[in-house]
């Protein structure tokens, strides 16, 4: 390890100046370190998977990323790859299975990333980076010597997405590490990131062999890199993650219930314009899109007309204009409500601002 754990004398030993300032020295820095003095350690959003807007099971498409657990990204240049929330280990909710279908047979790579954006990466830039991940491996999982490979990437690009080949990209970190089906904590120290570092990123990945069988794959239930030393992991209020979460990705809906998202104004006959405010500041202006053109409804003083379709406009990092589209029946500046009535199952309005 790359810290030391604090000291304590043994009867009978010899307490002199010389050793008892070096370990009072030595037992007040791993407190400063690791209770007070650097504040919070983790860089890692969602550390523990307990935040999951997009749902519960991901099947992978081929070549393409696909985010999951929330802030966490899956790729594979291949089919064949499922993505679930799985029951964590005694002490949390929840982990993040990344799974090789049963019965397939490609042996391309599955790699799951968990990239900063640039703001938080700044910080690790000359410093001495430490990384600590909690796994398991399925008891058919098929990678040789049941290895994964663990990654702490550094870039000299901005915002760059996790999967993309990053401007000035090099491992700082590339490391086999073998686990097994007890999930288990492991320690990956003196990471040295350059003073040129401008984004961040880890990753675990694994390379299949033959075909898979029912239990091909790795759970990850834990996540922590810091610039100082930190043996134990650190662990946010659920409520906190959320909010971090939502600086990236936000889901409103489905319900299965009734909700009235806000009050709008009709412009005419057949459009309401209501204004959708998202619960935190994004990374930056999102893309808005909509379950379906015909989920929402536009309810005024008389009656309720459903939507023939959906738009998100003029769109900042803390608000959009909503366009909802009916065949007829408003009445142009009268005030109406927007909701998600024409179908409380499947109605939904999703936000993303990922990298």
């Amino acid at each position: 390890m790359a810290w030391s754990s604090p000291y304590a004398y043994v009867a009978g030993q010899t307490v002199t100046a010389a050793n008892l300032n070096t370990y009072l020295s030595g037992n007040l820095q791993y407190l400063y370190d690791n209770r007070y003095g650097v504040g919070r350690r983790n860089a890692i959003i969602n550390s523990h998977m307990d935040v999951w807007q997009r749902g519960t099971s991901f099947a992978l498409s081929s070549s393409t990323k696909t985010y999951t657990a929330d802030r966490w990204a899956v790729y594979r240049a291949a089919t064949g790859c499922t993505v679930s929330r799985q029951t964590g280990p005694t002490g949390q909710a929840y982990a993040m299975r990344v799974q090789r279908d049963s019965g397939n047979a490609s042996t391309t790579a599955i790699t799951a990333y968990h990239a900063l954006e640039s703001l938080d990466s700044y910080k690790f830039a000359g410093q001495t980076a430490y990384l600590k991940l909690t796994m398991k491996a399925g008891a058919n999982f098929s990678a040789a010597s049941s290895s994964v490979t663990v990654k702490v990437t550094y870039g000299t690009g901005t915002d760059q997405s996790p999967e993309a080949s990053w401007t000035g990209t090099t491992d700082a970190l590339s490391t086999s590490q073998v686990i097994t089906t007890t999930s288990t904590s492991y320690d990956f120290d003196s990471i040295s990131i350059p003073s040129s570092a401008t984004q961040v990123k880890v990753s675990v990945s694994f390379t299949p062999v033959g075909t898979a069988s029912t239990n091909d794959w790795v759970e990850i239930s834990a996540a922590q890199l810091s610039v100082n030393p930190a043996p134990t992991y650190e662990r946010l209020p659920y409520k906190e993650t959320l909010r971090l979460c939502q600086r990236y990705y936000y889901q409103y809906g489905p319900f299965g219930g009734s909700r009235y998202t806000s009050v709008g104004w009709c412009y005419s006959s057949t459009v309401l314009y209501a204004i959708f405010r998202f619960p935190v500041s994004m990374r930056t202006s999102p893309t808005v899109t909509f379950s379906a053109a015909n989920d929402f409804t536009a309810t005024n003083s008389t009656a309720a007309y459903n939507s023939t379709g959906m738009a998100g406009g003029h769109v900042t990092p803390d608000q959009c204009l909503i366009t909802c589209t009916v065949a007829s029946g408003l009445t142009a500046t009268q005030a109406a409500m927007f909701s998600n009535d024409q179908d409380t199952t499947n109605a939904a309005i999703y936000v993303d601002a990922e990298l």
